[in-house]
């Protein structure tokens, strides 16, 4: 039976770890969900986010991120068709960050509205430009190598689990009485500041 590679395992955790825990439109589409739909759209969004986590970690875990190697224009056009999407999505958020969030209980709970939930949280990671650019560099360096079976699926799972704790910890936090009322009170702020910081962020990834 083939050892587990610890180190990679660490590695890929931490490296993991601090680009998950690093704000951006992710927990931005999480928190929103969590505030005006409450809990259960919150956790269903944070599952669409946490879908495009599995796929981009997956590509790049057992490397099929040589594709970016190998034809770079796929990756410029994945950064293009993200960030067009991130700027539309950017512009309704700004607009809309002045109009005040229904509570969660007159909002409708319906397979629809999951639905949505789910979707935006889908499209959001998916477009992400920033997230694209983390899964083909830092973290592929720390991913272990191809032929450790075994390490790689554990890496894969240990993303994931990591994913889940983190952006369910947010849905449920903000979701409650105490921390929804605190952001929709400075709701306006948090989320212009939010996408200024991000976009600044986005400038620079390379």
């Amino acid at each position: 039976m083939q050892a587990l590679d610890t180190h990679a395992l660490l590695s890929v955790g931490a490296i993991f770890a601090l680009g998950v825990l690093s704000p951006g439109v992710n927990f931005m589409v999480i928190a929103q969900r969590a505030v005006a739909g409450g809990r259960r759209q919150a956790l269903v969004a944070v599952l669409g986010v946490v879908s495009v986590s599995a796929l981009w970690a997956s590509v790049s875990l057992f490397g099929i991120a040589i594709v970016f190697a190998l034809f770079p224009w796929t990756r410029l056009l994945l950064r293009i068709v993200g960030a067009a999407y991130l700027v539309w999505a950017g512009v309704r958020l700004w607009r809309a960050a002045a109009a005040p969030l229904a509570a969660p209980n007159d909002v409708a709970g319906g397979r629809g509205d999951l639905w949505r939930a789910y979707r935006a949280g889908l499209a959001t990671n998916l477009s992400n430009a920033k997230a694209i650019a983390f899964y083909t560099s830092a973290f592929s360096a720390a991913a272990p190598a191809p032929g450790q079976t075994a390490t790689l699926w554990i890496a894969l799972a240990l993303v994931l689990a990591i994913a889940l704790f983190w952006y369910g910890l947010v849905a449920v936090a903000l979701s409650t009485g105490v921390m929804a009322a605190a952001y929709r009170q400075s709701k306006t702020v948090i989320e212009r500041a939010s996408m200024i910081a991000f976009g600044l962020r986005l400038a620079t990834v390379e």
